[in-house]
């Protein structure tokens, strides 16, 4: 007889906690006054999920961290593909993108900086602990999928009546609410691990806060794994444009709300998938006092076969007149210096001036450093479907449109579509948010037709993968 686990996915999970020295550099505010963090109120994890369909295999990283650059992911996932032997173009580096993580990078936040070379060593070696142990652990696999709504965001991209343009609530902007939800039980019915794909920043924990957290993603997938067990990974959403209804508080308890509520939305949709019937069959009807019609009930998974990777770099066009390094180099030194003086003079009106201009000017010149003189920039976009799923990433901050429609267009029946991935570039706003401006806008290399230019590129390897997989 044919062993029927040979037509199954194959899936396994590893964990490690990730947590930094609790006084690491911290913190992406150009408000907030501190540099350093205090301490750590939840426990950070890097989550891996390996995947495989005995012929490919792929391994996807879920990290609490606000952003990994583009030379942090090569870190991450090199040290990866070196202790398990898999590609590079398999791995998969994701960050939540909680705000209240350490910086990955040396801007105007110096003190604590020292730490945060020596910690991504570690993280880079937990990471392929994780990963190590969740191709260890690969088992046969059954695939359900469900979706629902969550109502924890909103549009952020606010006005006041002045035309002043501010991150707050927007409500008659676009907003995804939708909520993804895939998982992975054994043969066995039990939970192995459960993806939840949603956009909205982790910007809950604001410029007061100094403790270390995951924000709200963290809070989910520990609510998410109470209900089902097993491993939960978060795969931020297109986020871009996306915030919570209540952001920039320094009340750790607002947090654990929002992704309490996230969470019980999550686990519902997923208890659903094999407590709530996808179909019927009549069995018989018991004499009784009323007719009794009794059932078998049938709870279907979703093809999960073929496994397919594939990387590749989208060129899309850069706008016009991006910022000069040296007049860029010059401003971030002089808001530095401003920001020392203030700091020693105790002026706290000067601190916060200073601050919020060292963070704008540190931007300018990192939009500098990677694109000036260039035309066109390769957005990193990853690719992992199974079955009737896919999970497309990309190195940005795409606006919740760029996802709808990828969702909306794609052939695969689930789709989640990410930002955050592999590394980070910018934001990416859509042709119509373009024009009005806004801190997403000004603070973008990418030019009013790059988000088209994405989608039409996404959604046509996506039609290949579709066709290939038969």
């Amino acid at each position: 007889m044919a062993d029927v686990t040979a037509k199954r996915l194959l899936a396994g999970t590893g964990r490690r906690c990730s947590n930094p020295p609790p006084n690491i550099a911290h913190g992406g505010w150009g408000a907030q006054k501190h540099e350093q963090a205090e301490g750590i109120d939840m426990d950070l994890w890097v989550t891996a999920l390996a995947l495989s369909d005995r012929l490919t295999a792929a391994v996807l990283l879920d990290y609490d961290i606000q952003i990994l650059t583009n030379e942090r992911a090569d870190q991450l996932r090199e040290s990866v593909s070196k202790a398990t032997g898999l590609p590079v173009q398999n791995i998969r580096a994701s960050a939540t993108h909680t705000h209240s993580g350490p910086v990955p990078y040396k801007s105007w936040i110096e003190k604590g900086y020292e730490m945060v070379g020596p910690w991504f060593d570690d993280l880079a070696r937990w990471s392929a602990e994780a990963a190590a142990d969740a191709l260890t652990s690969l088992q046969p696999v059954q695939l359900r999928t469900g979706r629902g709504q969550c109502h924890i965001n909103t549009n952020r991209r606010a006005i006041t009546s002045s035309g002043e343009r501010f991150l707050g609530i927007n409500l008659e902007g676009p907003c995804d609410h939708e909520v993804l939800v895939a998982r992975f039980d054994t043969l066995e019915n039990q939970a192995l691990a459960s993806l939840v794909n949603y956009a909205c920043h982790p910007t809950i924990m604001g410029p007061p806060n100094r403790l270390i957290t995951p924000d709200y993603p963290g809070a989910m997938k520990r609510v998410v794994e109470q209900a089902l067990g097993g491993k939960c990974l978060f795969f931020q959403g297109s986020a871009g444009d996306q915030g919570p209804l209540q952001g920039f508080q320094a009340d750790t308890r607002v947090y654990r709300n929002f992704g309490a509520v996230l969470g019980h939305e999550a686990a519902a949709i997923a208890l659903g998938m094999d407590a709530i019937p996808s179909a019927n069959r009549f069995r018989e009807i018991i004499p009784s006092g009323a007719p009794l019609g009794r059932y078998e009930p049938d709870f279907a998974s979703v093809p999960a076969l073929p496994l397919q990777v594939v990387e590749k770099e989208i060129a899309v066009p850069l706008r016009e007149q991006l910022p000069k390094r040296e007049a860029a180099a010059e401003n971030l030194e002089y808001w530095k210096s401003k920001l020392k003086l203030a700091r020693e003079a105790g002026d706290q009106a000067a601190i916060t001036e200073a601050t919020y201009m060292a963070r704008r000017a540190d931007i300018q010149l990192r939009m500098a450093d990677d694109f000036g003189g260039k035309t066109t920039a390769g957005v990193r976009t990853h690719f992992v479907t199974f079955g009737d799923m896919a999970l497309v990433g990309c190195n940005i901050e795409p606006f919740c449109q760029i996802g709808i429609e990828i969702k909306k267009r794609s052939p695969f029946p689930m789709t989640f579509m990410s930002g955050y991935t592999n590394g980070r570039m910018a934001y990416m706003a859509t042709a119509e948010e373009w024009p009005k401006g806004g801190y997403e806008v000004e603070d973008s290399p990418f030019g009013q037709p790059a988000a088209a230019a994405l989608t039409h590129s996404i959604l046509e390897t996506l039609q290949q993968l579709c066709s290939s997989k038969t």
